[in-house]
Parts: structure tokens; C-alpha cells; sequence
């Protein structure tokens, strides 16, 4: 056998195929789910590989699991392993995998720390789009509202359109000309900072008549 096998790759590639394609498309998680059904003893090894190979598909697999099976919550510790450390998009997808076996809320607060980092606009912008899962708290819509002031373009659409959810308010951001006037990339720190304004008052009101 060859020093360079990997089996999780190896399972990855004939499960989810082209890597390209399942960035740009996103997984289709058919034969993971058929996989799962016949021999999940050996699946849910090969997932824990993945996990410890720090692939955010690996986590995206076991949240994808029990979405349809009963929550395979044998798979809690390996997740639970990795968090502490984990950063980028391969820690919001830990965060959502957690969340989805237990339905603890708490791990949303997992996923901010992702939101601040800074580098490559990639990780911000999957840590938006996944706290639209979570129930709104003061923390989650001040995190999100800091984002709108984020210096990339898509960090603030994303933000935004977490923060509207988080209102109660339907579609994304670009259905409300005022606001995406003030948040798109050619709009100035003060116009992201007066959206941002809105927005968290927005959400935190939609909280407040929640909890009332």
C-alpha cells in the first residue's frame, strides 16, 4: 500500500466526486446517505478521518446525516475534538454539525470568531449565511451588524440578509434598494455604518417582540 493513501480522500472523491464541483455546486449527499444505510460503522470512520483532516465536507456530511437519519450523535465526540482549534470555514461547519446533532443553540457563538477573522473574505461569508440557523440573540446581531461594516463587498450583502431574516423580513438584501444602496461597493463606511445601524435595530426589535 502506498504511504500516500488516504482513505478519506479516496471515500470523498467516489462519494462526492470532482472537488472543483463540489465547491462551485455544493455536495450532493445521495451516496453518502446510501452509504450511511450500509455500513454506517465504517462511514462514520471515514467521516471522523475527514474531520481529522480538518475537511469542512466531512462536518457538512454528519450535519447532512442528521437532517434525514436519526442524529448519529456517536459522532458528537469527533466533532467536539476539533472545535477548540478549528478556524475558518472548517469551524462554522463544525459549529452547524454540532448544532444539528444536539440542537444546542449555544454553538452560534461558536461561529463569530469566524466572522472577525480576517485574510480571505470566504470563511466571513459562510459564517453569515450559517447563523441564519441559529435563533437571534443580542450577541449574534451585533456580531452580524459589525459585519456590515466589513471591507468586503459580500461579507456586508450576507450580513445583511442574515440580519433581515433575523427580522422576520423575506428575501435577500438587494430587495430593499435603500439598504443596498448602503451596503454594495461603491458605498461609503458611513453609509455601511448607517445600514448596519438599521438593521441591528431591526433585529434586535424582532427579538425583543419574540421574548415579550
Amino acid at each position: 500500500m502506498s504511504v500516500d493513501y488516504n482513505p478519506w480522500q479516496e471515500f470523498r472523491l467516489a462519494t462526492f466526486g470532482d472537488p472543483y464541483l463540489v465547491w462551485h455546486d455544493g455536495a450532493d449527499y445521495t451516496k453518502l446517505r446510501r452509504k450511511w444505510l450500509l455500513s454506517r460503522g465504517s462511514t462514520a470512520d471515514l467521516l471522523r478521518l475527514g474531520l481529522g483532516a480538518g475537511d469542512p465536507l466531512a462536518a457538512q456530511s454528519i450535519a447532512a446525516l442528521a437532517g434525514q437519519f436519526r442524529p448519529p450523535r456517536d459522532l458528537l465526540p469527533a466533532l467536539l475534538d476539533q472545535l477548540p482549534a478549528a478556524t475558518g470555514s472548517f469551524r462554522v461547519r463544525v459549529a452547524q454539525a454540532c448544532f444539528a446533532l444536539t440542537g444546542e443553540q449555544r454553538y452560534g457563538r461558536e461561529i463569530l470568531p469566524v466572522l472577525r477573522e480576517p485574510g480571505h473574505w470566504g470563511p466571513r461569508i459562510d459564517a453569515a449565511i450559517a447563523l441564519r440557523e441559529f435563533a437571534p440573540t443580542a450577541e449574534l446581531i451585533d456580531a452580524l451588524a459589525a459585519a456590515v461594516c466589513d471591507v468586503e463587498y459580500l461579507v456586508r450583502y450576507h450580513s445583511s440578509s442574515t440580519l433581515l431574516t433575523m427580522s422576520g423580513l423575506v428575501g435577500e438584501v438587494d430587495k430593499y434598494p435603500d439598504l443596498f444602496a448602503r451596503i454594495t461597493s461603491d458605498s461609503t463606511p458611513d453609509m455601511n455604518r448607517s445600514a448596519a445601524a438599521q438593521l441591528r435595530g431591526t433585529a434586535l426589535a424582532e427579538q425583543r417582540k419574540k421574548l415579550a
